[in-house]
């Protein structure tokens, strides 16, 4: 039975240093030559009780021609402890070897030897495998009967522990020292208590009068900075309002400009009368006579001593301006609201009655003045074609409430024949 446990301090007390890292010891038995007690005192190993590790085994039977192997890993530099005995006084084949961690081989560290019994200590300074081997190869009939304890106590490392002490010591030793200058600077700071007191209290009356200067020139300045920060206020204010009229008065300057070039354009408008749009009113004389027809006298009832006078069938040949602009109107060219200075243009050099000529040219002048500013119109003669597209666009939805039947008659078929026409030029062009 083979056990592995901590033991108590006074179960192994240390022993002296017997060999070098890896060295072999032999073990003595009390009263051996070659034990040394006093090398012993001075080479003192400590031991950390609290790890120590035994084994224990009794009545372990060994065969005749047999062994007995144990096994021991070494994880610390120990010091290792054997104690055995084999019953009936018999002896048995005793050896030790170790196997050193950073070594491939294992050494000797105890030579076979035939006893009876052992006990004695190892000092191991390195670390790896460490086997006990009993063997009985020796006898041919009778078996052993071995009983054991071994204990492995880890070696504290003294120079450290000594290092540690005169660190603590030596901190001790700051502390008291420390402790010491500072009691006697206290003494040192009580004896010139007095002399401080007076030199903090005329310190502190120079402190007061620096901080009530400070204090009258932060709020001297304090208040400059408000007067300048209601000046900023009022200038960025006035700036505002500056920013402001300077946006409305580029505004009405963009708006005067746009009027003047209307107005420029206004009177230029006969300027884009070119033989080409004069050739497509030409070619719209007809509907264009039968529109004057039919808004001729439209907004002003006749004298029944007129109608007498000029008979049923007598030719119209003048058109009120008002005439012209209700056509103008029906057909959405123009609102029923504030007129439009581009119609000035319209009628410059005309009278308030006009001819069929005059008729014509107005309606020229409005294509030019009312059609939009875009680059599919850039020619007079697009803008005339523009004009005649509204007008035959709009007779799905024209009602003429003002006409008679006649007149409208006059007016749908004046649109339908424009429409022919139209059709015809976008044929022809194709």
């Amino acid at each position: 039975r083979i056990i592995a446990h901590p033991i108590a301090a006074p179960d192994l007390i240390p022993v002296a240093h017997a060999m070098a890292m890896g060295a072999t010891q032999d073990m003595y038995e009390d009263g051996e030559e070659g034990y040394d007690d006093q090398a012993a005192e001075e080479e003192f190993v400590e031991l950390d009780l609290e790890k120590t590790l035994t084994w224990t085994g009794n009545a372990v039977t060994v065969q005749a021609g047999g062994e007995f192997r144990m096994p021991l890993i070494v994880p610390h530099p120990s010091v290792l402890a054997i104690q055995f005995e084999v019953d009936g006084g018999y002896d048995i084949e005793f050896s030790l070897t170790f196997k050193d961690d950073n070594e491939t081989e294992s050494s000797i560290l105890v030579e076979p030897v035939r006893v009876s019994d052992r006990e004695g200590q190892l000092d191991i300074d390195t670390t790896g495998v460490c086997e006990i081997i009993w063997s009985n190869t020796h006898a041919w009939m009778s078996p052993k009967t071995l009983s054991y304890q071994l204990q492995l106590a880890p070696k504290l490392d003294v120079r450290w522990r000594k290092r540690h002490n005169a660190a603590l010591t030596a901190a001790t030793d700051f502390r008291m020292l420390a402790a010491v200058e500072m009691a006697e600077k206290v003494d040192e700071n009580m004896r010139g208590i007095k002399q401080r007191t007076s030199e903090l209290q005329q310190a502190v009356n120079i402190c007061k009068e620096k901080t009530a200067k400070a204090q009258a020139k932060y709020e001297r300045y304090s208040a400059h900075v408000r007067r300048l920060e209601e000046e900023v206020a009022a200038a960025k204010a006035h700036a505002d309002n500056a920013a402001s009229e300077l946006t409305a008065a580029h505004h009405q300057e963009a708006q005067a400009q746009q009027q003047l070039v209307q107005l420029q354009h206004i009177r230029q408008l006969d300027n884009g009368l070119s033989p080409e749009v004069l050739q497509t009113l030409n070619t719209c004389s007809g509907p264009l006579e039968a529109m004057f027809e039919a808004y001729a006298g439209c907004l002003y009832a006749p004298d029944k001593e007129e109608e007498e006078e000029d008979g049923e069938n007598a030719k119209v040949t003048t058109i009120d301006r008002a005439e012209l602009l209700h056509l103008l109107q029906d057909f959405d060219l123009v609102g029923r609201g504030q007129p439009p200075e581009v119609l000035c243009g319209i009628f410059a050099g005309c009278s308030q009655q006009l001819s069929l000529s005059e008729f014509n040219r107005c309606i020229a002048r409005s294509a030019l003045a009312l059609a939009p500013a875009n680059e599919e119109l850039d020619g007079c003669a697009n803008k005339l074609v523009w004009f005649i597209t509204k007008l035959t666009a709009a007779v799905e939805t024209l009602k003429l409430p003002v006409l008679d039947l006649r007149r409208r008659k006059l007016v749908f078929q004046a649109l339908d024949q424009l429409g022919d026409m139209l059709t015809s030029d976008v044929k022809e062009e194709e």
